[in-house]
C-alpha cells in the first residue's frame, strides 16, 4: 500500500497575456513541515536590470511583498503553519532594463491539507474484496492519520487508461472502507478520494485482481 498522487493537476502556470508574467503553482497540497515552491519570471523584467513586484495577500489578513530583481525565478517557501485557502499575487510594478512600466498578471494559489488514499484486495474465486483506507496530513503531528471522508473504488480493464467508477463509499472512523462482488475477469483497481473545502483529492497506488 501507498500513498498515491493528485487525480488532478497539482501545478500549472497562469496564461493571462502580460508584458512581465510570474508562474507560480496553482495547487499546493500541505502534506509535509516546508516546501520550495517553484517560481518562474518571464518578459522583460527577467532581464538583467528588470524588476518586478508582487503583493501576495493570504487567505487571512495578512499581505506581503515579494521583489524580483533580474532574475527570472526562485522559490516561495511555503511552511504548513501557512492558512488553507485563496493565495492571490497582485500587481504592484514592473519595469523593463530601461526603466519602462510593464504591465503584469494576477496569480492565485489554492492551498488544502493533502490526503492519503491507501488500497488491498484479494480474490477468492470469482469474488473480489477491495480495502480502502483514507488519510490526512495533521499539520500538528507532521504526520497523517486516518479519519472518515468520502470517495469511490474504481476500476479500469487490463490494457486501457478510463478509470470508472465502481462504488461510491465513506470510509469509518478509522478511515476504513470494505466491499465485495463477483467478477470472473482481472481488473485493476484503486481507491479515490474527492476534493473538501480544506483537502485535495487523491487516487491510491493500483492493485490488480
Amino acid at each position: 500500500m501507498a500513498v498515491g498522487l493528485p487525480l488532478g493537476a497539482s501545478a500549472a502556470p497562469d496564461t493571462t497575456a502580460a508584458g512581465c508574467t510570474l508562474s507560480v503553482p496553482t495547487r499546493v497540497a500541505i502534506g509535509k513541515p516546508s516546501v520550495l515552491l517553484p517560481q518562474k519570471l518571464t518578459g522583460a523584467c527577467a532581464q538583467p536590470n528588470g524588476f518586478a513586484v508582487w503583493n501576495l495577500d493570504y487567505p487571512d489578513t495578512r499581505s506581503q511583498q515579494q521583489a524580483f530583481a533580474g532574475v527570472n525565478g526562485g522559490t516561495w517557501p511555503f511552511t504548513d503553519d501557512m492558512p488553507v485557502g485563496l493565495y492571490v499575487w497582485r500587481t504592484q510594478s514592473a519595469q523593463d532594463p530601461a526603466g519602462n512600466p510593464l504591465t503584469q498578471n494576477t496569480v492565485t494559489t489554492t492551498a488544502k491539507l493533502a490526503a492519503g488514499a491507501w488500497i488491498s484486495s484479494k480474490r477468492v474465486g470469482d469474488v473480489v474484496t477491495l480495502n480502502g483506507t483514507s488519510l490526512l496530513y495533521s499539520v500538528t503531528t507532521n504526520s497523517y492519520f486516518k479519519r472518515s471522508a468520502a470517495g469511490v473504488f474504481q476500476f479500469r480493464e487490463r490494457g486501457t487508461t478510463t478509470w470508472k467508477n465502481l462504488k461510491s463509499v465513506r470510509t469509518n472512523s478509522k478511515g476504513q472502507v470494505t466491499m465485495a462482488y463477483r467478477y470472473s475477469k482481472t481488473r485493476d483497481y484503486r481507491f479515490a478520494l474527492y476534493s473538501t473545502s480544506i483537502s485535495w483529492d487523491l487516487g491510491s497506488a493500483v492493485t490488480t485482481r
